[in-house]
């Protein structure tokens, strides 16, 4: 008898559909970069993503001994999500310096979930390119090489959109992925 693996695997597409939106509204509003709209509008799509990916975690417990990745994924979106929410005035002074330990936390889990992918499917590496932009973003946001609030918010959108584009061919790879 022949199933699907990941038989949610819309949740990680709708993640990604989430993350170019958000990454197309930075680059077409301009927000400046602290404004505590941006700084709400950031934590409710990190805790929409998050929800997506505990609940994916859950569903998929049954039949992938390796769930707890993305259980520990979505746990992590939906803490700072809800931090930038109820903290709005201290995550706006900090908005970099979390946005990178977010992609950063991210990035590892994505990378272990990519190497334990590779014996599911043959391009796991989707998810390991994920993982390694997560990271690579983390360090840029981190070092803040951005010297404008456009450039900072452009950017972000920028990364967001990629991202994004990574996660729903990533997903689309898991809907095909039968034992």
């Amino acid at each position: 008898m022949e199933f699907r693996l990941f038989k949610n695997w819309w949740l990680l597409t709708l993640k990604g559909l989430l993350a170019i939106g958000f990454g197309m509204v930075l680059l077409i509003k301009q927000y400046p970069l602290i404004k505590t709209s941006l700084v709400i509008s950031f934590g409710g799509i990190v805790i929409a993503s998050g929800i997506m990916i505990f609940s994916g975690a859950f569903l998929h417990k049954k039949n992938n001994p390796r769930w707890r990745l993305w259980l520990i994924e979505g746990l992590i979106d939906i803490t700072l999500g809800t931090f930038f929410i109820l903290e709005t005035d201290f995550a706006k002074a900090f908005f970099l310096i979390f946005l990178a330990l977010w992609a950063f936390g991210i990035g590892i889990v994505q990378i272990l979930t990519s190497v334990r992918m590779a014996t599911y499917m043959d391009r796991w590496w989707s998810m390991l390119i994920a993982g390694v932009f997560s990271i690579g973003f983390a360090v840029l946001a981190f070092i803040n090489p951005f010297y404008t609030r456009f450039a900072m918010g452009a950017t972000i959108g920028a990364a967001c959109i990629l991202f994004g584009l990574i996660l729903v061919y990533t997903s689309r790879l898991l809907r095909n992925i039968y034992l």
